[in-house]
């Protein structure tokens, strides 16, 4: 036992009254916390902020010790901090996404560690305000807000975001949940859908600069942050201030959990312990959920009245009986797996030993370029003395087999000039292998924004435009059932060796019969593409396609990517590049400044085209048959105010005009489908 005097000269050292000023827990079963509300320690060392047994509940957590933010009390300059931390949102329903979004965690920095004396109100207000005190200078509270509740009287942008929030709800800067890739672009996530994120918060003094950052664990802290605000904190906040985290839930069953947190005034903070939560110390990625095994201890007190066998000799027959159990039912479901397979997907075109032969043996030198899904080789098939592609999906990819199969299924059978051609698939292991046409000039994203690649003329991408609508209209008009590609995009269009543009990449496809309405399901697509009305309500139909391709054609014809972030780390959005130069006299001012030889009135008609099937309403999108009867130059695109493309009820007269006249000239161009 540590004596009384050395005790108490420990906790003055290391827990000076100004508070430490560096901490890391990879787990909490020892934290130097203070709880109040559900806030409590579970079994596994996780901080529980909720417990989800309640309609309405509010937790806070905090560092027990105050920490100071500066040198003395009078010193005007902050100090610099960072920290991170590991969340998750999870449900005690079996099956996801069973909860709507009306709960919310924040990251704290409070000059108070008690909040429950002030009646808070649990959902759209953290367990941080109420409805009297939403805003208020004299709280001190600094919330980097993971909301999901959408509270139209906070401004909330929607249900599924990240904020910053100062003495207020009414946030000083926001953005929907996601990460920008290395390349600029952005991939959106869901809080609450039951998957582990880390977030970093990073504050330079100096530069009184906030930079708030999202990202998967075990995967590299992405390049550019998802908000970033000049913010002079020392103007804001006290010398010594608390840090922790608050969450609140108005609907039963979800739970909000921390489960490690890293934190330092003036340095980087230590880097997480993922192999901790983890079983097996296996690598951390997108998709992690954390399991840790417990072991069952015999209970010694127990006494039975008959002879038992010896547990060291039964353990290793239960043991080797489950093993044995378990191998027979993992073989019975692999069968029965492979059946669905075969009869969904026909067997298997490729065995794996071809696929290797044609990539001499997956080499370095044969690949085309990587993603989220794996690595696409280029390949060569003696027997048909072919050059083709092929996509090999690693077991750690985001592209699972419900994905897998869907492009198998859907692109095995459709057949257009417009659509990147499958050859066949394999299945070894593990691993998924589709093969597919070779396209030797690549993706079209890489000659927009990339630098190594010569910049297109007007010629070619008005080619590669028409080429893609004529795919799309394909598979929503002439095919034998609809198909809703539902992820269009410049990097899902490849280029033959003409510069032709094909449509792939069929993962995230939907089919359904002609004259039926398409299944609700969960949103996907890419950030910057995606319909309102698809983000809403996650339905999938040909309108939120049309919207894409809208977004599209305006990416080929500016050579900008549909959401870019300017120096001061802010979100510009293509469409209002090109409304702003349409208001200031000519849209032709948006187009790609490279472009040098364009014919300026098919410039102007796509980017007008481009706005109209982006339009926030979808009755008002143009079907992909009248899309290319104006791409053809067979219809006249109608001339419409400037004004016509704000999403406002007022409108809505205007809008029902305009449906039934494009519905007239649809009629007499077509005849109907």
């Amino acid at each position: 036992m540590i004596p009384f005097f050395l005790h108490c000269f420990l906790l003055f050292f290391f827990f000076p009254g100004s508070g430490a000023e560096e901490f890391v827990y990879n787990g909490f079963a020892n934290a130097n916390l203070s709880f109040e509300g559900e806030a409590s320690i579970d079994e596994r060392g996780r901080l529980g902020l909720t417990t989800g047994l309640d309609i309405v509940g509010v937790g806070h957590a905090f560092y027990r010790y105050p920490i100071s933010f500066r040198k003395t009390p009078s010193d005007p300059a902050m100090h610099s901090f960072t920290t991170s931390f590991l969340f998750e949102m999870t449900s005690l329903y079996e099956h996801y996404g069973s909860t709507p979004g009306s709960d919310g965690v924040a990251f704290v920095i409070s000059s108070t560690n008690k909040f429950l004396n002030d009646s808070l109100l649990p959902g759209p207000y953290l367990g941080l305000f109420n409805m009297s005190n939403r805003s208020s200078a004299s709280r001190n509270i600094l919330a980097i807000e993971l909301g999901t509740i959408m509270n139209p009287k906070l401004n909330d942008i929607d249900d599924n975001h990240v904020a910053i929030n100062i003495n207020s709800l009414i946030s000083v800067n926001y953005h929907t949940a996601g990460f920008y890739t290395p390349d600029g672009g952005f991939q959106s996530v869901r809080l609450n859908m039951e998957q582990v994120f880390q977030l970093w918060v990073d504050y330079d003094g100096k530069a009184q600069q906030l930079n708030v950052t999202l990202g998967f664990p075990g995967s590299p802290k992405p390049k550019y942050p998802l908000l970033s605000n000049t913010l002079n904190l020392s103007s804001l906040l006290p010398s010594e201030l608390f840090v922790g985290f608050s969450a609140s839930t108005s609907t039963l069953s979800t739970r909000h959990f921390i489960l490690g947190w890293s934190f330092k005034t003036n340095g980087e903070a230590s880097q997480l312990n993922y192999s901790a939560f983890v079983e097996g110390s296996a690598p951390a990625g997108p998709g992690l959920r954390f399991n840790i095994s417990q072991e069952i201890v015999p209970n010694p007190n127990h006494r039975s009245q008959r002879a038992r066998t010896p547990l060291h000799v039964l353990l290793p027959v239960v043991t080797l009986t489950s093993l044995i159990l378990l191998v027979m039912s993992a073989g019975l479901a692999g069968n029965t797996k492979e059946s669905d397979w075969e009869m969904n997907c026909g067997p298997p075109s490729f065995t794996y030993k071809d696929l290797v032969s044609a990539t001499g043996g997956f080499k370095d030198k044969m690949l085309l370029g990587k993603g989220g899904f794996g690595r696409v080789y280029k390949g060569f098939l003696p027997a048909s003395k072919q050059n083709v592609a092929i996509k090999r999906i690693s077991p750690e990819s985001k592209q699972g087999t419900k994905e897998f199969a869907s492009e198998v299924t859907i692109l095995g059978h459709v057949r257009h000039r417009s659509l990147v051609r499958l050859l066949g698939y394999c299945r070894h292991k593990h691993e998924l292998l589709l093969v597919y046409d070779y396209m030797p000039n690549g993706s079209l994203d890489k000659y927009l924004h990339g630098q190594d690649k010569p910049a297109l003329g007007w010629s070619q991408r008005f080619c590669i435009i028409k080429s893609v609508a004529s795919g799309l209209f394909y598979l929503h008009e002439e095919w034998e059932h609809v198909v809703i590609h539902r992820d269009i995009k410049s990097s899902n269009v490849l280029l033959d060796d003409a510069m032709n543009g094909r449509l792939g990449d069929f993962g995230l496809a939907r089919l359904h019969d002609h004259g039926v309405d398409a299944h609700t399901t969960r949103i996907a697509g890419t950030f910057g593409y995606i319909a309102p009305e698809l983000a809403r309500l996650g339905k999938a139909t040909k309108a939120a396609d049309v919207f894409a391709f809208g977004v599209f054609m305006r990416e080929v014809t500016c050579g900008r990517r549909p959401v870019e972030v300017n120096a001061c780390g802010e979100p510009q959005v293509l469409a209002d590049h090109v409304i702003n130069a349409w208001q200031d006299g000519s849209i032709m001012d948006s187009r790609d400044p490279r472009l040098e030889d364009c014919v300026a009135q098919e410039v102007e008609m796509v980017l007008k085209l481009g706005l109209l099937c982006s339009h926030p309403s979808p009755k008002v999108r143009p079907g992909t048959r009248l899309v290319m009867r104006y791409l053809e130059n067979v219809a006249t695109l109608p001339d419409f105010p400037l004004n016509f493309f704000n999403a406002d009820p007022a409108n809505d007269e205007v809008y029902d005009q305009f449906v039934a006249s494009v519905a007239a000239a649809t009629i007499s161009l077509s005849g109907g489908r």
